[in-house]
């Protein structure tokens, strides 16, 4: 009975490796279809075209500011483009952080009024202060005011204040411009039609100036 048992055991010794051995067979097929599921995302993703860096408001794009990243569908945002071409010589409408996604929307051009509401247009509005564009960015809502231009040669000392008047409550900053050598610091602001022709009636006029309502 003895030498049965001795010719017994070592078959049964043999079984645990034989199962160790197929367990590590099928964590080796469980491996392999996890790196081909990781690789899969990339031959499903879509370009998308970014920043290639921090680019500044009012910056007038070039190549070497954009690049082509891929993208899992459901986050390609609308209103981008595939190919970097669509976006060369555009000005963005405000700051744009390295690899933010380039739309329509963030440069100007008529995608900046996609979206308003009917009889809204995009009006921009020159500011005197080259500091208060620093002040807002595209997406902020601010009153914007107006007073008149003081005269060149005051003959008198006039003893009233000036007179300050609201042109436009709570209006959607759609872009910002910082001033340049040969320009004013600008806004584009999202108004109704009455008061963008306000705005350009008053231009010579009158001095333009925008109060940041709170968050």
């Amino acid at each position: 009975m003895l030498r049965s048992l001795r010719r017994r055991l070592p078959r049964v010794g043999r079984t645990p490796r034989l199962c160790a051995a197929g367990l590590c067979l099928v964590l080796g097929l469980i491996s392999a279809l996890d790196a081909r599921r990781g690789a899969a995302p990339s031959s499903r993703s879509v370009p998308v075209v970014v920043a290639a860096h921090d680019l500044p408001a009012g910056h007038r794009l070039v190549r070497a500011d954009l690049r082509v990243a891929h993208w899992a569908p459901p986050l390609r945002p609308d209103g981008t483009r595939a190919g970097v071409a669509a976006f060369i010589g555009h000005r963005t409408a405000g700051p744009v952080r390295a690899r933010e996604a380039l739309t329509n929307a963030r440069v100007l051009g008529r995608g900046l009024t996609s979206g308003l509401g009917a009889g809204s247009v995009a009006a921009a509005v020159a500011l005197d202060d080259p500091h208060a564009a620093d002040l807002v960015r595209a997406g902020d809502h601010v009153d914007l005011l107006e007073t008149a231009r003081p005269a060149e040669f005051e003959t008198e000392q006039s003893t009233l204040p000036p007179t300050v008047a609201t042109v436009a409550a709570h209006a959607l900053v759609l872009a910002v411009l910082p001033r340049t050598g040969d320009a004013d610091a600008e806004v584009v602001l999202a108004v109704d039609r009455a008061t963008a022709v306000r705005i350009t009636r008053d231009r010579a006029a009158h001095v333009f100036a925008v109060v940041a309502d709170p968050p």
